[in-house]
């Protein structure tokens, strides 16, 4: 495998971690706005400071996505498309959601706004990849369960689609298994 194959997608939160994310080498880093990202306790930018980070981050040949994943609710909506209108006017390389009903709000009102499956989506079969191409989901993070045999099939068809496939190498720190029941699997005998 060559250097060209892959990319270094880091995790950032604050100004200090993207910097060093930036400085590193990696090719892209996510990270989020004070709302609707699932580290909200966390430290995170604030929309303000988003455009020196793109800025800075461009300079050095390096991506920004910002992660939105997270359930919205509907209360939520008018706050959600106002951010979305303010990211669709900055050079942001890339949203990733959980919400299927933000992906379609993303589909149909922000069609220019390149589009990432999160992790938190669970993708663990050929089906979800085919439904989230047809949200103009570029991106799908696989499900961290899978084996590697299951993750080079999903690979495979993935660019069999002209999906990019995404894939944590660590694992989580989670008690769950990212919601998915494995009693039933495990009772049923599938998996």
């Amino acid at each position: 495998m060559t250097r060209d194959q892959f990319e270094l997608l880091a995790p950032g939160g604050d100004l200090e971690s993207i910097k060093a994310a930036i400085a590193a080498g990696a090719d892209a880093i996510y990270c989020g706005l004070d709302r609707f990202n699932a580290r909200n306790r966390a430290t995170n930018l604030t929309l303000d400071n988003l455009n020196g980070v793109l800025a800075l981050a461009h300079q050095h040949n390096c991506k920004i996505f910002l992660t939105l994943n997270v359930l919205i609710l509907e209360s939520e909506i008018p706050a959600i498309v106002r951010l979305l209108s303010q990211l669709n006017t900055m050079a942001i390389d890339g949203v990733i959601v959980q919400d299927l009903g933000l992906a379609y709000i993303l589909k149909h009102y922000f069609p220019d706004l390149d589009v990432h499956a999160s992790t938190q989506l669970n993708t663990h079969n050929q089906g979800q990849i085919l439904f989230l191409n047809q949200l103009t989901e570029s991106r799908v993070n696989l499900s961290r369960e899978l084996n590697i045999n299951e993750i080079a099939h999903l690979a495979q068809f993935g660019r069999e689609h002209d999906v990019m496939m995404e894939v944590f190498v660590h694992g989580s720190y989670c008690i769950g298994f990212s919601g998915i029941c494995y009693i039933s699997s495990a009772r049923n005998g599938i998996g």
